[in-house]
């Protein structure tokens, strides 16, 4: 199993107790970088995977589907994680690595433990409240709008259907005992703890 980490913004203390129980489990952890390592080593020996910043295509991915084999190779047989700064799905050199291991070792488990990203981290430290929508961008096509408070989901897909939206996920009281998950076909009514995901279909 593969288990993916986030460290929050850099402050050792915003690193979530989950994200802490999952380090101290895993068999090995890997990180991108020596910043991602040091909020690591607390409670780990962590692994630094080169991900250099370059622009020849080909050896970028022959350096991903490297990186990749070695983090499946411990993965296939026990618990691994591989920690990243700030939230482990948002903008995260996780992301990419995910897909090339699905790709490349469709057998491996993969989970994720969520934690303090950059839009939380700015609000505090800009000492900003973010009270109305707002849109966070790297420059690149919008492929995924979020709809909090979604108590009418069906009406919202079919707004968002209209903008180019096609694929519609709901999800209800996340990380509750009350949980519930909805894909595909919205239903007609939510409660206020419901947040909807729209994307694009690549």
């Amino acid at each position: 199993m593969l288990i993916g980490i986030s460290l929050g913004p850099g402050d050792p203390q915003l690193l979530t107790f989950k994200a802490a129980a999952a380090l101290k489990s895993c068999k090995r952890v890997y990180v991108p970088g020596e910043m991602a390592a040091e909020l690591a080593r607390p409670y780990s020996s962590p692994q630094i995977l080169d991900f250099p910043m370059i622009q020849d295509e080909l050896e970028l991915k022959r350096i991903w589907q490297k990186n990749a084999d070695i983090i499946a190779q411990d993965a296939g047989t026990s618990q691994v994680g591989f920690a990243c700064i700030g939230d482990i799905n948002t903008f995260s050199t996780f992301s990419h690595l995910k897909r090339v291991i699905e790709e490349r070792h469709p057998g491996i488990e993969i989970q994720t433990i969520p934690g303090v990203g950059v839009v939380p981290a700015l609000a505090s430290r800009f000492d900003v409240p973010l009270e109305r929508s707002f849109l966070v961008s790297d420059g690149s096509q919008v492929q995924s709008v979020i709809r909090i408070k979604a108590t009418r989901p069906r009406k919202l897909a079919e707004e968002l259907r209209e903008e180019g939206y096609e694929d519609f996920t709901l999800g209800m009281r996340l990380f509750t005992p009350e949980e519930r998950i909805v894909r595909g076909e919205m239903p007609e009514r939510s409660d206020y703890f419901s947040v909807l995901l729209a994307r694009r279909r690549e």
